[in-house]
Order: C-alpha cells, then structure tokens, then sequence
C-alpha cells in the first residue's frame, strides 16, 4: 500500500475526534493508523455499527467516517483485501464490493420518498 497526502486541515472535530496532522498519517505504522481512526474508541464499542445491516447505523458510520484523518488509507486497505462486509473509509462493502446505496429489506417502497444510505 502507497501512502497518500490527506488533506485533512479542514476537518472540524465534530464528532468528538480530535484531528490529526498530514505528516502523523504518513508515517504511520499500520498499528497506528488504526489507533488515529475515528472509529476507534479504544473498546471496540463500535464494532457493531460499523458491521449492521440497519440503515440508520450505516449512516451514523459514515458520518463517522466522514471526518476521520485515516479514511483514505482505510478505504484504500479495504478495496485490496476485499473486505467482504461493513463500512471502511466511509464506503458500505457488501461482498468484497462496494455497495452505493443500501436498500432497506422488504418490497420497495411505493414511493420514493424513503432515505437510503
């Protein structure tokens, strides 16, 4: 994997995540990469969220993701081991793909007006 400039000046910490400097993401080790994400909490308490079938969940994790320092190099990881499942680098993956739009299980709905992740 080829390290990329991020941009990440712009980030605001709305999330409750502090942000990160460019060259801290750089030089990084993979181990911490992984401390710097912002999906990490330190308790794995966002496993769940990040591996659910429920809309409203995907969601949440993307926002998360969203503003995170890592999320390119994450994103990046993910698309080479085909990840088979979850949300990484704000992108739903569903069979080693990614999967733009999660439609919620059932019939589609008669009208359009329901939100998708």
């Amino acid at each position: 994997m080829t390290a990329r400039v991020i941009d990440i000046n712009d980030i605001q910490d709305t999330n409750g995540f502090a942000a990160v400097g460019v060259e801290q993401v750089l030089d990084a080790t993979p181990k911490e990469i992984a401390s710097l994400a912002a999906c990490n909490d330190g308790r794995g308490g966002l496993v769940e969220l990040f591996y659910s079938d429920e809309i409203p969940e995907i969601r949440r994790a993307k926002e998360i993701c969203a503003g995170c320092a890592v999320r390119v190099v994450c994103l990046e990881g993910a698309l080479e081991r085909r990840e088979p499942c979850g949300v990484w680098g704000g992108q739903l993956f569903v069979s080693g793909k990614i999967l733009p739009v999660k439609r919620p299980r059932g019939r589609p709905p008669k009208h359009k007006e329901q939100l998708t992740a």
